[in-house]
């Protein structure tokens, strides 16, 4: 792993997420709803309608960056860097002093496969106010300001990677340090990959550079909320996915759909365009996604949370985001002393956590670690293991409407 000491990044997200959470949906609003309630014109000709998955272009997601398996770049130089969107990087974020994390998170993604480049993170009290685009909008207090300008900070310097660092990346994923997901992740993410295809509207005879499609700007995977654009109709659905947390164990900052009365199992999975959205757990950005979100966020004329700033973004035609509900990443809560979860939360010294958990994960990486070092594949353990087991494959497909 390499770090980046040019980059200045501090994970303080979930902390800013739950501060500005009323403010993108009230109390009593679930950003889910749309996905399964929405009314739709039901005049258009339904764009599921002859669409296929180009398989061979999920090859790829299996290889450790989920998504390129050669840097095209170095074969064809002269192509512009913006035409090619695959993960040439994935990054996590972590502070010099959480070496506790980082070396959690070594284990974890090593034994998923996944390479990743660490990215060292400083404190939001290092960041001066003339380098912000506003003051307007920023807490009063210190901490709570320190906070936020950290989490700002830390994403605006993920998106200069694409120029800064490496002189121009096609695309990137970030991942916090305490992330967790599935120990299937490369098949969810190929799931979730022709649904993107499908919600980007890939063309049925065209390869697409990217497993993900070549018509994206940013791909939320690791999430506490999202909400769907009103006006698309594109779902990709997988049902009876035996990855998707039963309804009482999804934590999220909004209500929680019921699939069953909409018509769908309870197991379901939703990839869709996404119109907003709440945390920062984990994201891709392509290269164009990357300057968008450096112009949109540095002129602002009153500072907002990033992950609040990039949501607003996300509303806008120009900036296509693409969602997924459940969310395929999320974060760990390790067992032990609870005020180790958070830099900047203020916890009881002596309290312990006796057990620890990850929401929204059934197959934990973190929590079957030790299995898959001693290579127990076949002992691998739900998170829940009293929830009804999902019998069979998963069933993908598209749907043009949320209800046929």
């Amino acid at each position: 792993m390499l770090r980046s000491p040019r980059l200045f990044v501090i994970s303080v997200l979930a902390f800013c997420c739950f501060l500005t959470f009323p403010l993108l949906y009230g109390p009593h609003q679930s950003p889910f709803q749309s996905i399964l309630t929405q009314s739709t014109n039901h005049t258009r000709q339904n764009p599921a309608i002859g669409f296929k998955v180009i398989q061979e272009s999920l090859e790829d997601v299996h290889n450790s960056t989920l998504g390129v398996s050669k840097l095209l770049l170095a074969t064809n130089p002269s192509v512009d860097v913006g035409t090619y969107l695959q993960f040439q990087k994935i990054f996590v974020i972590n502070l010099p002093e959480r070496t506790d994390k980082l070396d959690q998170f070594v284990i974890v993604s090593s034994l998923a496969g996944i390479t990743a480049d660490v990215i060292e993170g400083v404190k939001g009290k290092d960041i001066q106010n003339k380098s912000l685009p506003a003051l307007e909008g920023l807490p009063t207090a210190d901490h709570g300001r320190d906070n936020i300008v950290g989490c700002w900070r830390a994403h605006m310097n993920f998106a200069q990677t694409f120029s800064v660092v490496t002189n121009g990346l096609s695309s990137a994923l970030v991942i916090e340090d305490d992330a967790d997901w599935d120990v299937s992740i490369k098949d969810q993410l190929q799931y979730f990959a022709s649904g993107s295809q499908f919600v980007t509207a890939v063309p049925t005879d065209h390869k697409p550079h990217s497993p993900y499609g070549d018509d994206w700007d940013l791909l939320w995977l690791g999430h506490c909320a999202s909400k769907i654009m009103p006006d698309d109709e594109r779902r990709w659905i997988i049902e009876n996915d035996a990855t998707v947390p039963d309804p009482k164990r999804r934590v999220n900052f909004a209500g929680i759909p019921d699939m069953a009365a909409s018509g769908y199992d309870n197991s379901t999975r939703v990839v869709y365009r996404a119109s907003n959205g709440v945390c920062m757990y984990a994201y891709a950005l392509s290269y164009r996604g990357a300057r968008k979100l450096l112009r949109g966020q540095a002129l602002r004329k009153t500072f907002t949370p990033i992950d609040v700033g990039v949501g607003q973004m996300c509303k806008e035609k120009d900036f296509k985001c693409i969602g997924v509900f459940p969310q395929l990443i999320d974060s760990h809560k390790a067992a032990g002393r609870i005020s180790r979860d958070s830099d900047i939360g203020k916890f009881s010294a002596s309290e312990v956590r006796q057990k620890g958990f990850t929401p929204n994960i059934v197959h934990s990486m973190r929590l079957n670690m030790d299995r898959l070092l001693a290579d127990e594949k076949a002992t691998i353990e739900r998170q829940w293991p009293d929830d009804p087991v999902v019998v069979g494959p998963p069933r993908p497909r598209p749907m043009g409407r949320v209800m046929e």
